[in-house]
C-alpha cells in the first residue's frame, strides 16, 4: 500500500497523504515518473488509498478488507486503467472510459482512472481527456502517469496537480548529505553506472566546467537572444567539440530549463539551486508554453545530431529555432 513508498518517495507520499487528510483531493494528478521502475505500483497504491472508505495506507489496519486484492486482480469496478493501444492511447479508449464512469458508483464513493503513458495520448484522445478535466465530475479522480511531461498539452498540465517521483539510484546512499546537494553530483548520479565512475565525475574539474559552460550558454541566449550567435564559437563550439560532448551540453540545458519550469510552476528546484536567483528571473520572463517549447527544441537538436555531420551548424540553427 502507500506506506510502502514512504521512504523511497517521501515527498510524493506526503503531498498525497496531506491533501487527503485535509480533504483537499484534486480531481486530477499528473505523476511525473522520472524513470521510476515502480511507477504503476505507486499509482495503484495511490488509487487504493483514494478508494479505501477509511483511506488506510497500511495493510496492518485493513482488517481483512478485500478491496486491495480485487484491485490487484483488476476486478474492482470503480477503478479503470488505460494503457496505450499499440503506440498511442486512442480517443475510443477515453470515450469508453467516460461512458462507463457516467454510471452510478456501486462499490465506492470514489471512482479513479489511471492513464499509463499519458504522453502517448494522440491528438483526439488528448482533446477528449481535456474536456473530462475541464468539467470534472464529483468523486472522479484522474491519475496520469508520464515519462515525459513536455509531450503533454500545456492545458492538460495546468489542470492537474503535479507529483514528481524521485529517480532512484542505489549509488546515492553511499555519499554524504552535503555532497548530494551539489549541482554536479545531482547530474553525475543520473549518468554514472558504478561508484568509481561517479567519483571520477564529481572529482573531475572539467566536468564541472562543462556543466557551468552549458548553463552559461543558456543564460547568454536568454539575455542576448539571436545576438549570441556572434559568440557561439567561444561560448559553445570551443568547449563542446564532439558529438558526445555536445549531447552532454544539451542535456545540461534541458535540465536547466526544466528547473526554470519548476520555478514557474512553484515547484522545488531539482538541480540548479546555485542559480536560483537567475532561474527565478528567467521564469518571470518566459511563459510555461515558451519553456516547454524550448525544451522540445533542445530534444529535437539532440536527435538531429545523431544523423548530421555539420554539428556546429545545428547548434546555430538551434539558437534561431529557440528565438522563433
Amino acid at each position: 500500500m502507500l506506506d510502502d513508498f514512504k521512504e523511497t518517495q517521501f515527498i510524493a507520499y506526503k503531498m498525497i497523504t496531506n491533501s487527503i487528510k485535509k480533504n483537499k483531493i484534486s480531481h486530477a494528478y499528473l505523476i511525473e515518473t522520472n524513470g521510476y521502475s515502480k511507477k504503476m505500483d505507486f499509482a495503484l497504491a495511490f488509487a487504493k488509498y483514494l478508494l479505501c472508505p477509511t483511506h488506510q495506507s497500511n495493510h496492518g489496519n485493513c482488517h481483512d478488507c478485500t478491496l486491495c486484492h480485487r484491485i490487484d486482480t483488476n476486478n474492482f469496478t470503480e477503478l479503470k486503467i488505460i494503457n496505450p493501444d499499440g503506440l498511442w492511447i486512442k480517443k475510443e479508449q477515453l470515450e469508453q472510459l467516460q461512458q462507463e464512469f457516467s454510471k452510478k458508483s456501486i462499490e465506492s464513493e470514489q471512482k479513479v482512472y489511471i492513464i499509463n503513458g499519458a504522453e502517448k495520448l494522440n491528438i483526439s484522445a488528448a482533446n477528449s481527456i481535456l474536456k473530462f478535466l475541464e468539467e470534472p465530475e464529483p468523486n472522479i479522480v484522474a491519475i496520469l502517469l508520464t515519462d515525459n511531461i513536455y509531450q503533454l498539452l500545456e492545458t492538460i498540465i495546468s489542470r492537474c496537480q503535479i507529483v514528481s517521483l524521485k529517480k532512484q539510484n542505489s549509488l546515492e546512499v553511499k555519499f554524504d548529505a552535503n555532497i548530494k546537494k551539489d549541482m554536479v553530483f545531482k547530474i553525475a548520479i543520473q549518468e554514472a553506472t558504478t561508484e568509481e565512475e561517479l567519483i571520477n565525475m564529481i572529482s573531475d574539474e572539467s566536468y564541472r566546467m562543462n556543466v557551468e559552460a552549458a548553463v552559461n550558454f543558456a543564460n547568454s541566449y536568454e539575455i542576448r537572444k539571436k545576438d549570441v550567435l556572434v559568440d557561439t564559437n567561444k561560448l559553445w563550439h570551443s568547449i563542446f567539440k564532439d558529438k558526445q560532448q555536445i549531447m552532454f551540453g544539451l542535456d545540461i540545458m534541458i535540465l536547466y530549463y526544466k528547473d526554470i519550469l519548476n520555478k514557474k510552476m512553484d515547484r522545488k528546484l531539482e538541480i540548479f539551486d546555485e542559480y536560483s536567483e537567475k532561474i527565478a528571473d528567467l521564469s518571470k520572463k518566459n511563459t510555461i508554453s515558451q519553456i516547454c517549447k524550448k525544451i522540445q527544441i533542445l530534444l529535437k537538436t539532440k536527435e538531429n545530431i545523431k544523423y548530421n555531420a555539420n554539428i556546429n551548424l545545428l547548434i546555430d540553427r538551434m539558437v534561431i529555432d529557440l528565438e522563433e
